[in-house]
């Protein structure tokens, strides 16, 4: 069985669909892959997706352990990095199938 947020399935397949279905996740996995960012340097980079949206999904993928948030405290200031794990990096080779999939069998309306 595997949990995701309270949900239960019986299929890995259907469990990861269900983290990279989410809105903004898929995104920010895609952001992160090359460079750690601060929170509000991957906000920038996530147009239009809110505060509170960016939190939630951040807070899903760390519980996961898609994703890791290092917090660095300098002079009084916690700084948090956020950055792939190895199970984060993992995801990378298969949204790239995936991109390559969808631009071979799915119509693009532009």
């Amino acid at each position: 069985m595997y949990s995701v947020e309270e949900l239960i399935f019986g299929c890995p397949v259907e469990a990861l669909s269900n983290i990279l279905g989410k809105k903004w996740v898929a995104v920010i996995i895609w952001t992160l892959q090359e460079r750690q960012l601060r929170f509000g340097e991957l906000q920038r980079e996530v147009e239009g997706c809110t505060k509170k949206m960016l939190t939630q999904q951040l807070d899903l993928l760390v519980h996961h352990g898609i994703i890791i948030n290092e917090k660095t405290s300098e002079n009084n200031m916690v700084t948090s990095i956020y950055y792939l794990s190895g199970a984060g990096l993992a995801l990378i080779p298969i949204m790239e199938k995936m991109i390559y999939w969808s631009n071979q069998n799915l119509i693009c309306e532009k």
